[in-house]
């Protein structure tokens, strides 16, 4: 019985620490979106996510780069520095109160910058749905592309890596999902399309809600908002 006991105060003192402000915030824009896949790596340590935009003025695009992964040499989603092609990119942030070194390890490869934001002045980022941001000053981390690399015959788009995403983006509604596809660039190399539906070789099988009916929907919304690029896809 005091065994017992004592479990039960170690997972209470854990959920308290949850519930305490932190200063760090993470902004996810590709798989990070994805509850699951974002609790997967920050455990118990990462609060409640808000949606939000990163606004254009930022200056950043983002894209489908090149990276090896423990998945194989795939492309992922990143974000670089874009100039006159940047444009608005929908996202969440989530508190993060002590697993930040776990996320460095997951997006080893990236850059990660921070940026300062104050609610009493005026910011690149901008919440949705109706959502507040913090109401005191905080940081908010991103991890950026270090290199833009267009995907290719040996490193294609993942359609099981490009399923977690689209699932993360619909808790949001359609209409965020569609905004991401839209907003994301290099779903061509020049005049080719290297994406490959590698669903029957699942290596996420720990992400909840990849079903049938979930990928049936995804499958729908892509050739909806991109058909000229979704017809393109490799089986």
């Amino acid at each position: 019985m005091v065994k017992t006991r004592k479990k039960k105060v170690i997972k209470l003192n854990k959920t308290k620490k949850c519930l305490k402000k932190t200063k760090n915030f993470i902004f996810g824009y590709g798989s990070l979106i994805n509850t699951h896949s974002r609790e997967y790596t920050g455990k118990s340590y990462i609060g409640k996510p808000i949606p939000v935009i990163l606004l254009k003025k930022a200056g950043y695009k983002r894209i489908w780069t090149c990276k090896d992964t423990k998945y194989g040499c795939n492309s992922v989603l990143g974000i670089v520095k874009g100039k006159k092609s940047s444009n608005d990119i929908v996202g969440i942030i989530a508190p993060i109160y002590k697993c930040m070194k776990n996320f460095d390890k997951r997006e080893k490869g990236y850059k990660k910058i921070k940026i300062k934001y104050d609610p009493k002045k005026k910011n690149v980022i901008k919440a949705l749905s109706n959502k507040r941001l913090p109401n005191y000053p905080c940081n908010i981390y991103i991890y950026v592309s270090k290199k833009n690399i267009q995907p290719k015959y040996n490193c294609p788009i993942s359609q099981n890596y490009l399923d977690v995403v689209l699932l993360g983006c619909l808790e949001y509604g359609k209409a965020f999902a569609k905004h991401f596809i839209k907003n994301t660039m290099n779903w061509k190399n020049n005049n080719e399309v290297f994406w490959k539906n590698d669903r029957k070789n699942n290596k996420r099988y720990w992400i909840k809600n990849l079903n049938k009916k979930n990928r049936k929907m995804i499958d729908k919304i892509l050739s909806e908002t991109i058909p000229k690029y979704f017809k393109l896809r490799k089986n």
